[in-house]
């Protein structure tokens, strides 16, 4: 049996610090922006944020982190620095249906 330390890896630490810190950042940019901002608290929510304007106006929200390929992986890297092309994210069927918007950040370690 494995002990407690060893159950997540520190890659899944890693990923899960960037997706807290990038709701977070959100929370705080849309509420700055005059927003007023809910969280989602199921983990297998389509979205991590609703946003709702002075008039009334609701958005959804799921939070991602762009991200880099680091080789080239079936993709021609030709021209760009190591790190540079960025990996497109597009929404689930569900988000579609449910008109989720995606909002992307850049997270800097």
């Amino acid at each position: 049996m494995k002990s407690d330390k060893q159950i997540i890896s520190e890659r899944q630490k890693k990923t899960s610090i960037k997706g807290t810190v990038g709701e977070y950042q959100t929370i705080a940019d849309y509420t700055r922006q005059g927003y007023w901002v809910a969280k989602s608290v199921d983990p297998s929510c389509p979205f991590d944020l609703v946003i709702v304007d002075k008039n009334g106006k609701m958005q959804l929200i799921d939070v991602k982190c762009a991200t880099f390929r680091k080789n080239k992986k079936g993709k021609s890297l030709k021209n760009k620095p190591k790190g540079t092309y960025r990996i497109s994210r597009s929404p689930t069927k569900l988000q579609k249906k449910l008109k989720v918007k995606l909002k992307m950040f850049h997270y800097d370690w």
